[in-house]
């Protein structure tokens, strides 16, 4: 799996939304704003990586999970461990789940 390819959307999103910068900023806040200024295909695109990261969290795939992590905080300077993931998750299939 070439994890930079699978969440380039994800990575995005922490790079412009919640990075380390945004130290202070709730994480609903700034999915709400990147709800309302990129594009649908790119909402549409996240949606879909927020479902693979699901799927990697509920498997327990820590091995896969670790590569995610270091992508997220490449750029954004986010750490982004296992035990994040599951809020992360939440949140964004919550926020997202309207979305087709």
């Amino acid at each position: 799996m070439d994890i930079r390819k699978e969440f380039e959307h994800l990575q995005y999103f922490f790079d412009s939304y919640y990075n380390q910068t945004f130290y202070n900023a709730q994480l609903e806040e700034q999915f709400l704003r990147f709800l309302a200024d990129e594009p649908e295909w790119v909402v549409r695109a996240l949606k879909l990586e927020v479902e693979k990261l699901e799927r990697i969290h509920h498997r327990r795939d820590t091995e896969t999970w670790a590569k995610i992590e270091e992508l997220v905080h490449e750029n954004s300077m986010r750490y982004f461990s296992f035990e994040d993931g599951k809020t992360f998750i939440k949140v964004a299939s919550r926020l997202l789940k309207d979305i087709e």
